[in-house]
């Protein structure tokens, strides 16, 4: 099959669109035709070398495609030609957080795409316990962008305990993650004040449904926007050094600041006495559980909502997709095989 392999650490010039072994399905897996892919800055820090894996390797933990052929042992609830999405956490399954259904405090928890063979290639062996079903209602390549940016999302949310009405601050909303959450938490009815580095991306937020919309670093209203709250329910970040200071500034009494990522750097200087006068939660958030995914599938059958793509590429310009990450962009890119 025709897949993008790292053969060691590097830039989007490391990726290489080449013939490699077509995986077989193992006992409990299933092959999988992989439709879409999506684009992860996970991708990148394997790619450049901060976490390393065995070479050569397939990243990709993002994946919805159809199933090909089932493995030994497998239960049958799934038959060739299914659609599906791929949860991307490699849990133990035994531990007490597995059975609690929190996959994402698994100690043990790997990602499809680090420490196995991911998506960036034509088929994916994967355990059957990873597939769900996709919902007539999302595409391939909607179907890719839920696992890795709008689980994750959605575990944050949840983390947080958004309610309706309630006014959150929203730090890198225009990646991935960041117009997850925006759609997401107008799905549950909370007001978004919306942080971005892009003001072009201004007038696509607002229309997205953010309450306002605010230049990275120093809050500056764009696009009209209406000022700031000086005082905010929750804080949902994936932007880290950056964010943290100004975003806890701005939490009420009993706020909630929950984080997902670090682009902007990770380390930090800070004052607790600040948290704990004002009795603050500081929630660090990795990926979702299983839950989560499925929260988002059933919730796309009753339609007013899908994830926001900004852009495809052929598998065979993973590189090109790879530097588009680091420009502006709003929402999933993602590969086509």
């Amino acid at each position: 099959m025709h897949a993008v392999a790292l053969d060691g650490p590097g830039g989007p010039e490391a990726l290489s669109y080449r013939e490699v072994p077509t995986p077989r399905p193992g006992p409990g897996e299933l092959l999988v035709r992989v439709r879409a892919a999506g684009v992860n800055r996970l991708d990148v820090w394997i790619r450049n070398g901060t976490y390393p894996v065995p070479y050569p390797h397939v990243l990709g933990a993002d994946v919805a495609g159809e199933v090909e052929e089932a493995g030994p042992g497998t239960s049958g609830r799934f038959s060739p030609g299914d659609r599906v999405v791929v949860y991307p956490g490699l849990s133990c399954g035994t531990c007490a957080a597995c059975r609690q259904g929190k996959e994402s405090f698994c100690e043990s928890l790997g990602l499809l795409g680090r420490e196995r063979w991911g998506g960036y290639g034509e088929r994916l062996a994967v355990p059957e316990s990873l597939l769900f079903p996709l919902p007539p209602t999302l595409t391939f390549e909607q179907g890719a962008a839920l696992p890795v940016a709008y689980t994750t999302a959605e575990h944050m949310l949840s983390r947080a305990e958004v309610r309706s009405g309630e006014r959150l601050l929203l730090f890198g909303a225009t990646g991935g993650v960041g117009t997850a959450l925006l759609l997401r938490a107008r799905r549950r009815q909370a007001r978004v004040f919306a942080v971005t580095g892009s003001a072009s991306a201004a007038g696509a937020l607002l229309a997205m449904g953010a309450e306002g919309v605010y230049r990275r670093p120093d809050l500056t209203p764009l696009e009209g926007s209406p000022a700031l709250p000086e005082r905010v329910d929750a804080v949902l970040d994936s932007v880290g050094k950056e964010a943290l200071p100004p975003g806890l500034a701005r939490l009420r009494k009993g706020g909630r600041y929950a984080y997902c990522g670090v682009t902007s750097g990770n380390q930090v200087s800070l004052d607790l006495r600040p948290i704990y006068a004002r009795q603050l939660a500081i929630l660090g958030c990795f990926l979702g559980n299983r839950e989560d995914l499925r929260v988002l599938l059933e919730d796309s059958l009753k339609g007013g909502w899908q994830p926001r793509i900004h852009r495809t590429y052929p598998l065979s310009e993973a590189a090109s997709a790879h530097r588009a990450l680091d420009g502006p962009h709003l929402g999933k890119l993602l590969l086509l095989p």
